[in-house]
């Protein structure tokens, strides 16, 4: 059996992990290119609002009731010809959105966007927490956020500036381009380097194995972590505005400053998930985040917000790299690629249920008590995350009987 280094040793990744990261970059960035001129898209065809906000739900829910069902095929998924096969066919529903000007199209290829472009996540995710070896689970998945949030970003970026200057067909074109290199980056990986779990057939059966009292906490608590997120990700554009006088150029800096920071966070902060272990780690998270509410909540200024702000992404960064590493802790290794594709099926409710309550509670009782609304769920949180809650070091993904202690990905 290979020798496994201590979990305070820096390993350097192999070539195999450097791979998933970046490709995993290259993908979300022609995903991102799509997402940030929808909404011009849909006003250059006449769509209205209703119906760009119906086919936007389409797509989350798209991916919704797919990720589960990726993550039990996830080491299945684990070599060239299926990945190959469905990035073709996702290369194929990218270029059909190019070409769709009626909301029926538009809806039902953003629909089976949405159910397939997310069929590596579960994969790679579980590869880029385990690559660096037992107890790294926090740097591992802060590490690939950073790439993923990278590629977000170049996309969000670029996206407009195409569109603008060359059009939706030349964005189109760019969209299938720089997918396709993701894929390729993703068949030239190798493989032979990566010990996935044993395939072990079965759906429901992996399901119900996954859904444990720890497993469930740790759910709860990434619900709740995307439900106080989306005060910030999703409305500062207005309330930045309303009550503290800036303008959206200025609210468009803070929010690229809150996703960088909460990038950066997540990767510094993910050696202390790995040296305190997740559970001790979690309400930290919780509680920075309320802490920015609250000050968002106190600020008289517009600096105040902004400084409010970055605490709240920090927390962010927190809680990302942590709360993963703190659903797998407890799931045996052929199991966890089940648990990634449960556990993104978590985060997407999150995602669908936050932006619905903010604006219910912002349209209906003013911007001042989403605040206290949403600081409340992180206080909450926090309360939630002392269940699991352990007085020493967590334990790492690959121990225990049932789970190999040997590394997955080999190193250079």
């Amino acid at each position: 059996m290979a020798q496994v280094p201590p979990p305070t040793l820096r390993v350097r990744p192999s070539v195999a992990v450097s791979l998933v990261y970046v490709s995993s970059a290259v993908t979300w960035t022609s995903f991102a290119l799509l997402g940030v001129v929808l909404p011009f898209r849909f006003q250059a065809l006449g769509l209205s609002v209703v119906e760009y906000g119906v086919a936007i739900a389409i797509l989350a829910l798209g991916m919704l009731l797919t990720e589960s069902f990726w993550g039990v095929l996830a080491f299945r998924i684990g070599n060239v010809r299926p990945i190959i096969g469905l990035g073709i066919v996702v290369a194929l529903i990218y270029a059909a959105i190019g070409v769709s000007t009626t909301f029926p199209t538009l809806a039902i290829s953003l629909g089976l966007l949405g159910a397939l472009v997310i069929f590596p996540v579960p994969l790679m995710r579980w590869m880029a927490l385990t690559a660096l070896g037992p107890g790294t689970g926090g740097r591992g998945t802060g590490l690939f956020g950073l790439f993923f949030g990278a590629g977000i970003i170049a996309g969000t970026t670029l996206g407009p500036f195409i569109y603008v200057d060359f059009g939706f067909t030349v964005l189109t074109v760019a969209i299938v381009a720089s997918y396709s290199v993701g894929v390729a980056l993703t068949v030239f990986l190798p493989w032979d380097k990566v010990a996935l779990p044993p395939r072990e057939p079965g759906f429901t059966r992996h399901v119900r194995a996954v859904i444990t009292r720890p497993f469930v906490i740790a759910a709860v608590l990434v619900v709740l972590a995307l439900l106080v997120k989306s005060l910030v990700w999703s409305f500062l554009q207005y309330y930045s505005v309303t009550p503290f006088h800036g303008t959206p150029t200025e609210a468009g800096y803070v929010i690229g400053g809150a996703q960088a920071t909460s990038l950066v966070a997540g990767v510094l902060l993910g050696i202390l998930v790995d040296r305190w272990g997740p559970g001790r780690s979690a309400p930290f998270g919780f509680v920075l985040m309320a802490l920015g509410t609250f000050g968002t909540l106190l600020s008289s200024s517009y600096g105040e917000m902004v400084g409010s702000t970055m605490m709240f992404a920090v927390g962010v960064g927190w809680l990302s790299a942590g709360l993963l590493p703190l659903a797998l802790s407890p799931v045996p290794r052929p199991l966890q690629g089940t648990a990634i594709g449960v556990f993104g099926s978590f985060e997407d409710v999150g995602l669908l249920i936050g932006p619905i309550l903010i604006s219910t509670v912002y349209a209906t009782y003013g911007v001042r008590t989403v605040f206290l609304v949403v600081a409340l769920l992180a206080v909450a949180g926090a309360l939630v995350s002392l269940l699991s809650y352990r007085p020493t070091r967590g334990i790492p993904l690959e121990s225990g009987s049932t789970v190999s202690a040997e590394p997955h990905l080999t190193h250079d």
